[in-house]
Parts: C-alpha cells; sequence; structure tokens
C-alpha cells in the first residue's frame, strides 16, 4: 500500500488542523453551555455572567472555520499564521458580546451595529496592514538569483559611464548672452 502524499496546502498542516480542531470542540462546547443555560438556570446575576463568557466561547468557536475559509479564499500570500486567525476570532467574539450586551440594555440601534461593525473592520484592516508592512521572506526559500548562481564580481559589467549634460533651457541662455555680445 502507498502512503498518500503530504498536504502542501495551509490547512493540511498540523498547526491548522490542531486549530480547527480544538474550533469546533469551542464552538460545540460553548452552544451546548447557552442551551443549558436558556433552558435550565434562572436568569440571576451568576447565570448571566456565565452566557456571555459561554456566548463568547461558542462565537470563537464557530468563527474559525470560517475564517479559515475567507483568509484562504480572498487573502493573498502569504496565508495568515493560526495566531492571525485566533486574533480575528477573538474580535468576532468581542464584538458579538458588544452587541447583545448592548441589546440586553436596549441601547442596540442600527447606527450602533454599523459603527460598531465597521470599527472592527478597521482595526483589522490597520493591523493586517501592519503585519504586510513587517513581513519578511522565509529564509527557507531561495531567491531566484541564489548565491552559486550570481556572477562573481569580477565579471560584472561595470555600469556606464555618463556624461555631463547641460539641460536645453541653460544652452538657450547660453547661446542668448552670445549673440547679444
Amino acid at each position: 500500500m502507498s502512503q498518500p502524499a503530504p498536504s502542501t496546502s495551509p490547512g493540511g498542516t498540523p498547526a491548522y488542523r490542531e486549530l480547527l480542531t480544538t474550533s469546533v470542540l469551542m464552538g460545540l462546547g460553548g452552544w451546548a453551555l447557552i442551551a443549558v443555560l436558556v433552558f435550565l438556570a434562572p436568569p440571576t446575576l451568576g447565570p448571566r455572567w456565565t452566557f456571555f463568557f459561554a456566548l463568547f466561547i461558542a462565537l470563537v468557536g464557530t468563527s474559525i472555520p470560517l475564517l479559515w475559509y475567507l483568509n484562504r479564499r480572498f487573502s493573498p500570500d502569504p496565508f495568515p499564521s493560526p495566531g492571525v486567525l485566533w486574533r480575528e476570532a477573538v474580535e468576532v467574539g468581542v464584538w458579538g458580546l458588544f452587541l447583545v450586551w448592548l441589546r440586553v440594555g436596549r441601547l442596540l440601534t442600527p447606527f450602533a451595529a454599523w459603527t460598531l461593525t465597521g470599527a472592527f473592520f478597521a482595526v483589522e484592516l490597520l493591523l493586517r496592514l501592519y503585519e504586510r508592512s513587517r513581513w519578511a521572506p522565509s529564509t527557507s526559500m531561495r531567491s531566484p538569483l541564489a548565491p552559486t548562481d550570481a556572477p562573481p564580481m569580477a565579471e560584472a559589467a561595470a555600469p556606464p559611464i555618463v556624461s555631463p549634460v547641460t539641460p536645453p533651457f541653460i544652452d538657450d541662455e547660453l547661446d542668448s548672452d552670445d549673440s547679444h555680445a
């Protein structure tokens, strides 16, 4: 029997498989705890805070597979690290908690929801731009001109010698001065 070829895609690496497995367990556990709280617990202070905690865990766990797919589909190279996916999932969880918290206080309006959504998108965009500006290619990748393929320094062509050129407007001034003399 032949062994299957190892996956070279970002989703096939062990780090991403562990991430997706953990997120599925978090999502299932969070939603199960929410169901228990809604159906079996009285709406007192302790269960209410537990509800917010379980909602955060459920939103983070549920959003990681979706974020993984969206990043895989729409992100340019390099594919984001698992840490970036965790950060984005935590942002989704905090965003969801803010919306529910505002709704419980009867303060949630469409304007507030869209403003909060825009703020989270802006923060993520700025973080992505910062990461992209600090990105450096891995040293394990070979450059197109590896040191062994580069021409020796002695054989490299010397830069061309450029003679100084006088701009045309200066030549005109000099010509006009000569004609008046």
